[in-house]
């Protein structure tokens, strides 16, 4: 059997299982797959061996990286092993990558303000708002139709492996909620790609109003924001999802209904979350807070002169009284 077969094959059963729900899952899987077969040149993955493994897994530097694809060949090799295909699995002979904890750029709740109310026109309130103010994740916000809106007062999201959950539209996401539930049809996506601007071409309003807006202008547009923001790094679609996690974490004191409103399987994501202290608690826990030193700060003399002034050692001028003495 050669490789591609094999990777058909593996894809159809996982999606029969369960396994895999969604395209972006299928796409992941894919992708990892393929680079082992480029590796392989295609040979029966029966004959494959670790070092087949460890050659495709150098393609990624990063040891993040080769965790998550690591783990896509163990799965592969796995079912090969239960198919009665081979009789070990190579993957699994290779160490498993130490993990780095991935650095988190966080927004301050002025510089959260300051995103929303840099966008400018309907389809960059909508995905700053609804990124923002709902903890959307990037596939979540990219895959909204109206139908997610059809329930007043609240938005229905499938995230990951197709799980449901419901968010409450709050407040200052209200007005734009509205506006997507007058304009945008169920069968309609909230960000569709832009308009087909071909004079030749003679397009109807669903045409672009059913395909999905693409990745790559959804990154486009929130980085644009954060420029215009002036945010001092490059604001990133998930950078809006833990903003969000830092409002649920001011306003419920409760980690499961953070859960819950954030899509996570297991309570341990939600606490990685919002384990750490927001930028903005570090410096509310700081505000007022003194020594008592009594000290008075001078740029004229060599020293600090205290509340009761005492005389300068001996044979030692202040700064000042040394430069009017040169003059």
């Amino acid at each position: 059997m050669r490789f591609t077969t094999a990777i058909d094959r593996f894809c159809e059963d996982m999606k029969s299982q369960g396994r895999m729900n969604s395209p972006a899952t299928e796409r992941d899987y894919r992708y990892c797959l393929v680079r082992h077969d480029e590796d392989v040149d295609n040979r029966d993955p029966s004959y494959t061996n670790r070092e087949d493994v460890k050659r495709t897994l150098r393609r990624w530097p990063h040891p993040n990286s080769q965790g998550k694809y690591r783990s896509v060949l163990v799965s592969f090799y796995d079912w090969l092993v239960e198919e009665g295909l081979r009789p070990h699995n190579p993957a699994r002979q290779t160490r498993r990558p130490k993990r780095r904890k991935p650095e988190v750029n966080r927004l301050t709740l002025e510089e959260a303000v300051a995103f929303l109310e840099a966008a400018r026109g309907i389809r960059e309130r909508r995905v700053a708002f609804l990124g923002t103010l709902a903890g959307t994740r990037r596939q979540e916000l990219l895959d909204l139709k109206g139908h997610n809106f059809a329930r007043h007062g609240w938005i229905r999201i499938v995230g990951k492996g197709s799980k449901e959950r419901w968010v409450p539209v709050l407040s200052e996401l209200a007005p734009v909620v509205a506006e997507i539930r007058s304009d945008v049809a169920n069968d309609e996506y909230v960000l569709p790609a832009q308009r087909f601007r071909d004079p030749g071409v003679n397009r109807e309003r669903q045409d672009y109003r059913r395909t999905r807006s693409s990745e790559q202008a959804l990154w486009r547009l929130v980085g644009r924001l954060g420029e215009r923001a002036e945010i001092p790094w490059r604001v990133k679609p998930h950078t809006m999802r833990h903003a969000f996690a830092d409002l649920v974490a001011r306003l419920s004191g409760d980690v499961r209904v953070a859960q819950y409103l954030l899509g996570h399987a297991t309570l341990g994501t939600t606490e990685a979350y919002l384990g750490a202290p927001t930028l903005d608690q570090l410096a509310a826990s700081v505000e007022g807070v003194v020594f008592g030193v009594q000290t008075e700060h001078t740029f004229q003399g060599a020293w600090i002169r205290p509340a009761n002034p005492v005389e300068a050692p001996t044979g030692i001028e202040p700064v000042s009284t040394a430069l009017q003495a040169a003059a």
